[in-house]
């Protein structure tokens, strides 16, 4: 129920920008970097992130995230730190639904990357 409801909220940019903001620290500093790069707002990238993240994750992966939040004290932010991590390495691939939403590729079931497979 945690993850569902992180999701759920974090969906949405302007919450996932407060939440951002409330973690705070180098995860916050390297969250607005990897933004900047991409010239999104901070709430816009990691929306994009945890709604990618709902559409891919399986039930292992969601079940693997629920136990690494369990007993946690902010267990929802602590879920968003893992769940927009691995979008912070060098060269992960991120899927823009907003952007995609409106390519042609997309519409003829292209690739939803560039494609160099980097995020744009």
């Amino acid at each position: 129920m945690l993850i569902a409801d992180m999701i759920h909220s974090c969906s949405n940019a302007h919450v996932a920008e407060a939440a951002v903001s409330c973690i705070g620290g180098s995860f916050a500093e390297r969250v607005c970097a990897r933004a900047n790069q991409y010239g999104l707002s901070v709430g816009r990238f990691v929306s994009a992130i945890v709604r990618d993240f709902a559409r891919r994750a399986s039930d292992e992966m969601l079940s693997a995230l629920s136990k690494k939040v369990a007993g946690a004290d902010q267990p929802l932010l602590r879920g968003l730190i893992h769940v927009v991590e691995p979008a912070l390495e060098e060269g992960a691939l991120f899927f823009n639904d907003e952007e995609a939403a409106l390519t042609p590729e997309l519409l003829q079931g292209g690739a939803f990357y560039n494609g160099a497979g980097r995020m744009q």
